[in-house]
C-alpha cells in the first residue's frame, strides 16, 4: 500500500531542517504519541553531510485473546532507520519490525522524507510503501497501520513547528 503525507509550514526550510536534526526532537515528540508505549532514540549522528538516526517504538495496543499465542508484546515494536542527506534535504527510511528474522519477510515499510522550500515557508513530503504479506489480514491491517503512521507523522509535524519556532 503506497501512501503520501504532506505537511506545510509557514516556517523557512532551514528552521524546519534544524528541528528535524535536533537531538531533542524525540523527547518532545514522545508525549504526543499516545498510541505508543515507548519511543526512544537509539542513535543520532552526522557523518559527511548524512544525518543518521534510529528510533525504536513500541505500540500501546492490547493484544486480542485469540492472538496471544502468536503475538508477544515485543512484536508490537519496531525500529525506524533514517538517513537524511543535508544537501538534498531528503531522507530514506526503513522500518524493521521486532519479530523473528524469518518473519520479517511478511512486513516491509520504506519511504522518503523530503523537505522543500515553498515561498517563505516549507513543506514536508513523506512518501511510503507498506506491505503486510499476510493474506487473511492484509486488507484490514494495512489501512489501519497506515492510519497510525499518519497520526505519528502529524504529531511529528506539530513538534517540528514547536521546535522551529522556539525563541
Amino acid at each position: 500500500m503506497q501512501f503520501e503525507i504532506v505537511h506545510e509550514f509557514d516556517i523557512p526550510l532551514d528552521a524546519i531542517e534544524l528541528a528535524v536534526l535536533s537531538p531533542s526532537l524525540i523527547e518532545r515528540l514522545a508525549p504526543r504519541l499516545t498510541n505508543m508505549e515507548t519511543v526512544e532514540q537509539v542513535s543520532h549522528s552526522m557523518t559527511n553531510g548524512i544525518f543518521e538516526r534510529v528510533w525504536t517504538y513500541r505500540a500501546n495496543v492490547k493484544i486480542p485473546g485469540f492472538a496471544k499465542a502468536y503475538v508477544t508484546p515485543d512484536m508490537l515494536g519496531w525500529d525506524e532507520h533514517s538517513f537524511y542527506d543535508l544537501k538534498k534535504h531528503t531522507a530514506q527510511w526503513t522500518i524493521v519490525p521486532h519479530v523473528k528474522p524469518a518473519w520479517r519477510k511478511f512486513f516491509t515499510s520504506t519511504g522518503t522524507y523530503t523537505l522543500v522550500a515553498k515561498g517563505e515557508g516549507s513543506a514536508r513530503v513523506i512518501e511510503g510503501n507498506l506491505a503486510l504479506d499476510v493474506p487473511v489480514v492484509r486488507k484490514v491491517a494495512e489501512p489501519m497501520i497506515v492510519n497510525e503512521v499518519k497520526k505519528t507523522f502529524e504529531a511529528e509535524a506539530a513538534t517540528l513547528r514547536d521546535l522551529a519556532t522556539l525563541v
